[in-house]
């Protein structure tokens, strides 16, 4: 699998999570330079020989810009969305689930007018040695100096990067697991989210979905919510946590043993899983030693009311 920390001998990078829910563009802040799509999948059949993706870079400056491109491995560098670049100087990584080897550029470097774009084709070579399954790799466009060299004063800031998540079919092994589940329920308050840790073990890529509800003593939901709206992905052997935040849908009157119930499973499946887990909420009994209190205090005063002598409110207003 992959590892991470000092042996990376290329760059090692961590991208925000959104890079993972959408296929929009990836700008650099303050550079003027983008790169569009952000990320794509691409399906490759056992017998096609070649897949092409075109990957737009975009210079917004007044002035050109020459970039070197290049190729890199990447997979999970954490259990939150983080992406790590591969070295590929390091023999003791293993790239099982690399794409870098397979993907072919037209050149390793370009120039970009000033307010245009360059469209770069990228060709996927489907050879026997391209296993089936999942394989990703990454477009890195590196902005160069006058001078043609790599500014160090900008560092990782310079590198733009558009991820590749390869699907080969014929021998695909799809695979998601509910590992663990925290929440912030307590005893005097119902959770308003949950974090669940999923663990694929197949050997492509997944998007997690499913529906996270909150039932009261007696089997009635009062909270709820889905999982993984924006759509983000887990490469195989590997965990990910996915948070998934609760909305209201009933009023939790009694107190007691409450349960979140978890049903999920992965975009290209209907066959759903579940995991439970409970939690004691007293919350709503404070509800009910209100209510009790009130009706207490008034039925306290209907009985003095009554039991006194006829006249005496009479009596009282003079």
């Amino acid at each position: 699998m992959w590892r991470n920390g000092g042996r990376l001998a290329a760059a090692v990078c961590v991208l925000g999570s959104g890079l993972w829910s959408g296929a929009g563009a990836y700008a650099l802040a303050n550079s003027g330079f983008a790169v569009s799509p952000a990320y794509g999948q691409i399906d490759i059949a056992k017998d096609q020989s070649r897949v092409t993706y075109d990957v737009q870079l975009t210079n917004h400056n007044a002035q050109d810009q020459a970039f070197a491109l290049s190729m890199l491995d990447f997979g999970s560098l954490d259990e939150d969305g983080g992406v790590a670049f591969l070295g590929t100087a390091t023999a003791e990584l293993d790239h099982k689930y690399g794409l870098a080897n397979w993907m072919v550029l037209p050149e390793t470097a370009l120039s970009v007018p000033a307010g245009k774009s360059v469209t770069i084709p990228v060709t996927i070579i489907n050879k026997d040695s391209l296993a089936p399954g999942g394989h990703y790799g990454a477009l890195l466009a590196t902005a160069l100096t006058a001078g043609g060299g790599r500014s160090d004063s900008v560092g990782v800031k310079q590198v733009l990067s558009s991820l590749l998540l390869v699907t080969k079919e014929g021998g695909l092994k799809q695979e998601l697991a509910l590992q663990s589940q925290k929440s912030n329920a307590s005893w005097w308050r119902l959770p308003n989210e949950a974090t669940q840790r999923y663990r694929n073990t197949g050997n492509v890529h997944v998007v997690p979905r499913g529906i996270v509800s909150v039932k009261d003593p007696f089997g009635k939901e009062v909270v709820r919510g889905a999982i993984n709206e924006d759509s983000k992905v887990i490469l195989p052997e590997t965990y990910r946590n996915y948070t998934t935040e609760f909305i209201p849908v009933a009023r939790a009157w009694w107190p007691g043993r409450y349960r979140i119930v978890t049903s999920y499973r992965y975009d290209g499946t209907s066959q759903m899983r579940s995991f439970e887990q409970d939690f004691v909420y007293t919350g709503a009994i404070i509800i009910w030693l209100v209510i009790g209190a009130g009706l207490l205090a008034a039925a306290g005063l209907a009985w003095w009311l009554w039991g006194r002598p006829r006249g005496w409110l009479k009596r009282r207003r003079r």
